[in-house]
């Protein structure tokens, strides 16, 4: 019985924390973000958020990605806990620093929040770095036929992604 209830106090006491990956297209972010705050909305539940990305072309942007996500997140839920990742610059790079930040928080769920064409890829690369957690899945709709073509091209680098990125 007591087991029970810890597991009922536990869900309902620590929270969800949401992985947003960064993006350094503008639309595919803005994509990502407004599928995130359907889910905000639609829960009762705890939030946490984990803001990565860093700035991958420091020739055109000065603010990193999760700069720019937290300013527009914090417009909106300016009472939401938001912790914050500004060196990652690819996907390797965001689970292998979660990975490092997460191991000290209490939490019943990590959500990843990232868009459709990029969660085969996402989720093969968690994997082999992260093993202890089954992750749940955020994922906003693309069209972008060019980011569907591509990710074919990525998913063939997965492990030299993952050993330049450690």
């Amino acid at each position: 019985m007591l087991s029970i209830l810890s597991f009922i106090l536990s869900y309902f006491i620590y929270p969800q924390i949401i992985l947003v990956l960064g993006c350094s297209n503008t639309n595919i972010q803005n994509q990502r973000l407004n599928t995130l705050y359907q889910y905000i909305d639609n829960t009762n539940l705890p939030i946490i958020l984990y803001l990565s990305g860093g700035i991958k072309y420091p020739n055109i942007n000065t603010l990193t990605e999760a700069d720019i996500m937290f300013n527009q997140i914090h417009n909106k839920y300016p009472l939401l806990p938001i912790y914050i990742d500004r060196t990652a610059t690819n996907t390797a790079q965001n689970f292998i620093n979660f990975n490092k930040w997460i191991q000290n928080i209490p939490y019943n769920k990590v959500i990843i929040n990232t868009s459709d064409f990029h969660k085969e890829r996402s989720h093969k690369i968690f994997n082999l770095l992260i093993h202890n957690i089954i992750p749940e899945w955020i994922l906003s709709i693309s069209n972008c036929k060019s980011c569907w073509d591509s990710e074919i091209l990525h998913i063939n680098n997965i492990h030299s992604d993952i050993q330049k990125s450690l």
